[in-house]
């Protein structure tokens, strides 16, 4: 019994597990991959935003001009938190660094963020946002499905892998909307539409920038008979704001 302790406490003093925002090292009991005062810079993403798109800074409008006087398939965009100071490093550390742990943990801070964000409804099933096969073998994992399981539990609704990537695309956030949209034609499917049809579903992410893949895979699972699609993200990306999708 005793050497499966002294086991963990060698390995926390020789490779410690260190804070995904400030780089210090986390206690060997550490339940979350952000320390308490990196956890405390992690910014709810609340008004002024768009109330389609979730898009901060508004300014009394009630929607941003990308979704001004549109239609969408993807209903509604919602976020735990802005794309800023801790919430970046927690996608950074999950997505290019190999942090499971972190993504579960995200996942959890999502199903915390629920109550303030009664207009997503009840979901019937979370969907994660698809990956490529090959970008999918390369990371060895799909960060959007560790985020489902981390919320599922809260959210009261299975995660189900419904969505499929049929090709890779372009990054998205360096072209202009009619790129974006040129781009993701066709991108997205649902391979078993029996599974879809009369659904109410979650697509879940990390990061939403300009919110197109989500149309993307939105429009695929509507296209296969969804009721209703809506994505709740980690994080919302602010405008002129870039990272690598």
């Amino acid at each position: 019994m005793l050497q499966p302790v002294l086991q963990r406490k060698a390995l926390h003093w020789l490779w410690p597990e260190v804070c995904a925002h400030c780089r210090e090292d986390l206690p060997e009991d550490a339940l979350s991959p952000l320390c308490l005062g990196c956890r405390l810079k992690l910014l709810p993403n609340e008004p002024p935003c768009c109330q389609r798109c979730a898009e901060p800074g508004a300014s009394g409008r009630a929607h941003c001009g990308r979704c001004d006087g549109r239609l969408f398939a993807c209903q509604l965009i919602r976020a735990a938190f802005r794309y800023e100071e801790a919430a970046i490093s927690m996608v950074h550390s999950f997505k290019f660094r190999g942090r499971r742990e972190a993504a579960r943990a995200a996942g959890s801070w999502m199903a915390e963020a629920l109550p303030r964000l009664p207009e997503l409804g009840r979901p019937d099933a979370l969907v994660p946002m698809p990956l490529h096969p090959r970008r999918r073998r390369e990371r060895g994992y799909n960060q959007a499905e560790l985020l489902a399981e981390g919320l599922s539990q809260a959210a009261l609704a299975p995660v189900q892998e419904l969505a499929r990537r049929m090709r890779e695309t372009k990054p998205l956030w360096a072209l202009r909307r009619e790129q974006r949209e040129r781009e993701l034609r066709d991108a997205f499917a649902c391979p078993q539409p029996e599974r879809v049809a009369g659904k109410r579903l979650w697509i879940i992410d990390d990061v939403c920038t300009s919110g197109a893949s989500l149309e993307g895979c939105a429009r695929a699972l509507l296209e296969a008979g969804a009721a209703s699609v809506r994505g709740f993200v980690f994080a919302r990306q602010a405008k002129g704001l870039l990272i690598n999708k």
